[in-house]
């Protein structure tokens, strides 16, 4: 059988307790429940750590988008961490002005006291 997907999801397990979803091609409407479905088989199989390295992607569209926050809530909500790699500036930038930076955890942590002294100086 041919996998004629746009979609390519690639499962490693690096550990019995963790799960990294490697994924390459396009995450949008005809293809954002493969994630949630793949990603709710890996929860229920007792995983602690779900990874989603999207170094990969093509296109995310406002489907696709909803499909990492399905999966993030989901980890969440079954006491796993969740996790995202390999995020193109294509991507970080829809992330950001959407706002889902914040809420998928790909944000630069913010500058610590100290980091921004030596801002203000240089």
């Amino acid at each position: 059988m041919i996998d004629d997907s746009p979609l390519r999801i690639d499962t490693r397990r690096p550990t019995r307790a963790s799960v990294i979803l490697s994924l390459s091609g396009d995450l949008d409407f005809d293809t954002a429940e493969e994630l949630v479905d793949q990603a709710d088989r890996a929860l229920l199989a007792e995983i602690r750590t779900i990874c989603l390295d999207l170094s990969g992607l093509y296109i995310c569209d406002s489907s696709g988008l909803s499909a990492l926050l399905h999966v993030s809530q989901d980890a969440r909500r079954a006491g796993a961490t969740f996790e995202i790699t390999g995020v193109t500036p294509q991507l970080r930038r829809i992330l950001e002005v959407t706002g889902l930076d914040t809420v998928l955890g790909t944000a630069p942590a913010p500058a610590t006291h100290d980091e921004n002294r030596a801002g203000a100086h240089s």
